[in-house]
């Protein structure tokens, strides 16, 4: 796999020194396609839908190199029309990082017990 400068750019968003600003931008890591292009080519990804499948197709080719890892996610979204749906969303983040989702059920859908962040 050829390492160009699209794919530093990316894996740059992981950095700890960038981490601050990528999460005030498009939220904590693991990244969708939708959030790395934005950051990639700024509001205009979202009308080119050229510039999303390019940017699905170098992570897609980054997961495959072993830089990134492919997660599979179910969350809520907001749709154009207004309202909100469920969908299915494939997330990437570094290999072996712990993914956090945010906990939309409350206190009801909760598990007891403790968390430990194993480093």
């Amino acid at each position: 796999m050829r390492m160009t400068s699209r794919k530093k750019e990316i894996l740059s968003y992981f950095e700890p020194d960038s981490l601050e600003w990528v999460t005030s931008e498009i939220g904590a890591p693991p990244l969708d396609v939708s959030g790395v292009a934005y950051l990639l080519h700024g509001m205009e990804s979202f009308d080119k839908r050229h510039q999303l499948e390019s940017t699905r197709r170098t992570l897609e080719s980054m997961v495959s190199g072993g830089l990134l890892e492919r997660l599979t996610v179910y969350e809520a979204r907001e749709i154009r029309a207004g309202g909100q749906t469920n969908a299915t969303v494939v997330r990437y983040g570094l290999p072996g990082q712990c993914s956090v989702l945010r906990d939309t059920g409350g206190p009801d859908n909760s598990i007891s017990g403790e968390c430990v962040r194993v480093g």
